[in-house]
């Protein structure tokens, strides 16, 4: 067998149904921009309680995908660039229990948040519009 490298990456999938359709969304969602995933591993799982009923089904994984010589230079001059710059991120935000991602550069109509408002900018009420947790259950991208 020929010898490897491996990148991982930490991703937490939802699902309204059970748990294996959360790792199920976590996964298709990640292969949507990660080419070579080859296997994850479970970190933990956790639901979301609605009316005293489990609304949402979160699954923490870890996912292993296959790095080739060429991403690993990419990705090295990506990293340089970024340390010349400083931390740079795109400005949104994902909600880690459905997934839905807060884009500053739409804001939330449905709650009256003009485009343009960055995420810690939003009311400390502010909830999601997918599935209506808090500000402290979002994380950057």
């Amino acid at each position: 067998m020929e010898e490897s490298v491996y990148k991982v990456i930490e991703i937490t999938g939802s699902s309204k149904t059970d748990m294996e359709a959360a790792i199920q969304n976590a996964i298709s969602q990640t292969a949507k921009t990660v080419k070579e995933i080859r296997w994850f591993e479970v970190l933990n799982t956790r639901g979301y309680v609605e009316n005293d009923h489990v609304a949402y089904w979160q699954v923490t994984i870890k996912i292993g995908f296959h790095v080739d010589q060429k991403i690993q230079e990419e990705s090295h001059m990506k990293s340089n660039v970024s340390v010349n710059k400083g931390k740079e991120t795109s400005g949104k935000y994902r909600c880690l229990v459905c997934g839905y991602i807060y884009d500053p550069e739409k804001g939330d109509p449905t709650a009256g948040i003009e485009p343009g408002t960055l995420f810690e900018k939003l009311p400390a009420d502010w909830k999601c519009p997918e599935c209506g947790v808090g500000k402290d259950q979002f994380e950057p991208m």
